[in-house]
């Protein structure tokens, strides 16, 4: 992926070797059984049993420098973790740049999560996990949320989040030859197809500098090689400076989007950490 980002590609190039990648992922696997459904528009995807839905769901938002998707990557994550977890999984197929720039896709995630509720689905039992440029989403949801005075989920985990679109996260410089997917470009690119005329510093985009405090627990997860690495970093410290519970797990020397990569025994144990998280945080929800 990295030499990709050598140049600023243009969205068309991105999506055609992160679909490429996506396909290559599934060669002789069996697609996960999911159930699609629309919600005002918005299409959601569904892994695991739903009978017990209101005991807990696991709300995930996926990766994908808010550009793209990969459903087969993100199906089989899903589907593993709804499988460990004894949990559903609802995948939320958000709008995406360029096409719909920022608000679209966290208006489209505000519009599920409060969709869960009216469901019967308690605000309480209601776990979230984002990706990438889908933590970033999560985050801006449970700010948003708390600027409402509008219920906090269970608790949140936040797997490689973008938490500064400023770019100025020191890692972004100090692991430029380690990340093994990303350069530097990749703020600029985002800036120009994501935010349009939003300014990279606004908290609903760049959660790290917004307020950390009120919002439910959060474990973020991270690679120590990663450009992204002091995103977490920060955020955690100015998180637990709020009063707001947060855990961090560095990783070694692992991509970007190790957990969802099925091979890496990184991945299994990061999965595992998510479903403990999971059973955690909604005990205590409900205690």
């Amino acid at each position: 992926m990295k030499p990709l980002w050598h140049t600023h590609p243009s969205v068309a190039q991105v999506r055609r070797r992160f679909y490429l990648a996506d396909r290559l992922g599934t060669l002789g696997r069996r697609a996960p059984p999911v159930r699609e459904e629309q919600v005002d528009g918005i299409r959601i995807e569904w892994a695991g049993p739903t009978r017990n839905v209101a005991q807990g769901v696991i709300l995930y938002l996926h990766g994908g420098a808010f550009a793209l998707r990969a459903p087969r990557s993100d199906r089989r994550f899903c589907a593993d973790l709804a499988r460990r977890s004894g949990l559903p999984v609802v995948m939320v197929a958000y709008r995406l740049a360029p096409e719909f720039p920022f608000p679209a896709g966290l208006d489209d995630c505000c519009r599920i999560y409060a969709w869960l509720q009216e469901s019967g689905i308690a605000a309480q039992r209601i776990v979230m996990l984002g990706h990438s440029a889908g933590a970033n989403l999560i985050l801006g949801l449970m700010m948003r949320m708390r600027q409402r005075s509008l219920d906090q989920p269970a608790g949140a985990v936040l797997l490689s989040p973008a938490t500064d679109l400023t770019g100025a996260s020191p890692s972004a410089k100090t692991n430029l030859t380690r990340d093994v997917m990303f350069t530097p470009i990749i703020w600029p690119w985002v800036r120009q197809y994501y935010l349009g005329d939003t300014c990279a510093s606004d908290p609903e985009v760049s959660p790290l500098l917004g307020d950390w405090s009120g919002l439910a627990p959060l474990h973020f997860h991270v690679s120590d090689s990663e450009l992204v690495l002091d995103d977490s970093r920060l955020a955690v410290a100015r998180a637990r400076a709020a009063g707001t519970s947060a855990d961090l797990t560095v990783w070694s020397d692992v991509p970007h989007s190790f957990a969802s990569i099925d091979l890496l025994p990184e991945a299994a144990r990061c999965r595992v950490q998510i479903a403990q998280f999971a059973t955690l945080v909604l005990a205590g929800a409900k205690s």
